[in-house]
């Protein structure tokens, strides 16, 4: 429900960029690729883990950002520029970025899961 709302609102924007945030197996994936399936029903969404960034369709893009924070080396503008994330935050795509850590992106709608002790997620959406 929360992922057919979000990918609504953002149809009406005509795209935007999503952060999301969240400990390890939140489910920030999952949420991501129902989102790009209520965008783009014949998308695939799989993690971008290793490749950095998935294009399930012209305009949508999911980045996962973990591997390139993991070592503490990477500066954010080298990180931006390094995989052409800048390029991609433009009207008319939806980008979808995990583990955002300090990135700031104008207008960005910002995600945090967190898992409960009884295994239910909490969304906080901000923007």
């Amino acid at each position: 429900m929360l992922a057919r709302q979000l990918a609504h609102r953002l149809q009406q924007s005509n795209g935007g960029v999503v952060l999301l945030s969240g400990a390890m197996g939140a489910g920030k994936t999952t949420f991501v690729g129902e989102v790009v399936r209520t965008l783009c029903p014949q998308a695939l969404p799989a993690s971008p883990t290793y490749t950095i960034i998935n294009q399930y369709a012209e305009n949508i893009f999911h980045a996962d950002l973990y591997r390139l924070w993991e070592n503490g080396k990477q500066s954010l503008a080298s990180v931006m520029q390094s995989i052409g994330l800048e390029d991609l935050c433009v009207a008319g795509n939806y980008v979808f970025i995990e583990w955002p850590n300090e990135l700031q992106i104008p207008n960005a709608i910002q995600i945090k899961i967190t898992v409960k002790e009884n295994g239910n997620r909490e969304f906080v959406i901000i923007g």
